[in-house]
């Protein structure tokens, strides 16, 4: 099989004249290691692990990876303030430096000529050279936490400030970069955020809150709304949930939200265009993350807790029902669909294991074993919005 999305530009890079260590750049995967400061390597046209493993790359809990437009290198930005650069061809270290003590996310712009990483200290968002890692502009947040940090359509970066309650629309389409538009919230303790796979809406959500700011970035200068994902017809023991889930586990297909509720056994459906309740799919635990089918006709929910965490329930977009359960391993961390979305790569972090599912049949057509897995990250994440 062949991830064609990627051959494109996979074939270019060969065409420079560059060696590839072992197989094709396109068919690569990331699979974090949390306990080990490292990253292995999937080979998706092969099946298996690659002999090269880059260590030495600092705290992973929660790390992030972005990729240039021309799979020329990979950025991991890392929970000790460190970002590394990978050259995807020979699958070596290609630079380190420290933008901050504390990052959270990382993205790199449309053209590929910066990258940007939220900062948790000092706080604020720090714009680096793609090509030398040297610091272009750094935008202080006077303390406050930064994260959320995403590239947008226009060369722009968005992030959204924590004790700020303030978001971020970043000018980086010129050599003068600029914070182009400060949106206040009406909600405090904003404290992550997604982009729509379209480009257009930033949702923020907030800590010890039922709401949710939505930003329409083709129109920033309308400010914020708030929504609300509560079902109205529903009566709750406390008046607001713990907290929202990370909003990287929001999933948008078909015409519809899916939005993973902490503590609820159960997946809240907004309308995908007025942001509206609709309904809740009944689930058999607490969610974590709901990952969208590439032809959106499918979303993948996995869950915490002991009796839930080894299984995957598949919703079907059009009926918003369960339609499938697959047990795949202990402690799910990270699902995600290969371009065209015949298989899907889910780490299992109790059993030390990366599972490749076959989106057809359901069942799990490869198992590797991987030293604490968590986040998987392939390079076609490099022609996507927001990532």
């Amino acid at each position: 099989m062949r991830w064609m999305i990627v051959a494109a530009a996979a074939l270019l890079v060969s065409c420079e004249g560059r060696s590839d260590p072992d197989g094709s750049i396109g068919s690569r995967v990331f699979v974090v290691e949390r306990e080990t400061e490292s990253l292995a390597v999937y080979d998706l046209d092969e099946q298996r692990l690659l002999p090269e493993r880059i260590s030495g790359l600092g705290n992973m809990r929660h790390a992030t990876m972005a990729f240039s437009p021309g799979l020329d290198y990979a950025y991991v930005a890392t929970r000790n303030g460190k970002l590394s650069r990978i050259d995807l061809r020979t699958l070596e270290r290609a630079g380190d430096v420290f933008t901050s003590e504390n990052s959270i996310d990382i993205a790199i712009s449309q053209d590929g000529r910066y990258v940007a990483t939220a900062e948790y200290v000092p706080g604020g968002v720090t714009i680096l050279d793609a090509d030398t890692l040297e610091v272009v502009e750094r935008f202080s947040s006077e303390g406050s936490r930064a994260t959320g940090v995403v590239d947008a359509p226009g060369n722009r970066f968005v992030a959204v400030l924590i004790e700020g309650a303030e978001v971020w629309v970043i000018d980086a389409s010129g050599e003068d970069m600029r914070i182009e538009h400060r949106i206040p919230t009406a909600e405090g303790e904003p404290y992550d955020a997604m982009i729509t796979p379209d480009g257009r809406y930033y949702l923020v959500g907030h800590m010890n809150s039922e709401h949710v700011t939505v930003v329409d970035l083709r129109h920033p200068e309308e400010g914020a709304r708030t929504i609300s994902i509560r079902d109205p017809d529903r009566s709750y023991e406390s008046d607001v949930p713990v907290k929202l889930p990370h909003m990287a586990s929001w999933a948008v297909a078909g015409s519809h939200v899916f939005v993973p509720l902490v503590g609820e056994p159960r997946l809240a459906v907004l309308d995908r265009n007025t942001f509206g309740f609709v309904r809740s799919i009944p689930l058999r635990g607490h969610p974590v993350y709901a990952v969208r089918a590439p032809a959106e006709h499918e979303v993948w929910v996995s869950f915490s807790g002991e009796e839930d965490d080894s299984f995957v329930q598949v919703i079907d977009t059009e009926s918003l029902e369960v339609k499938r359960e697959i047990e795949v391993g202990g402690r799910i961390y990270h699902m995600d669909f290969t371009p065209r979305g015949s298989h899907v790569l889910v780490t299992a972090n109790r059993d030390d294991t990366l599972a490749l599912v076959d989106a057809s049949t359901y069942e799990v057509v490869d198992r590797e074993t991987i030293q604490s897995p968590s986040g998987v990250f392939g390079v076609w994440r490099a022609f996507r919005i927001g990532l």
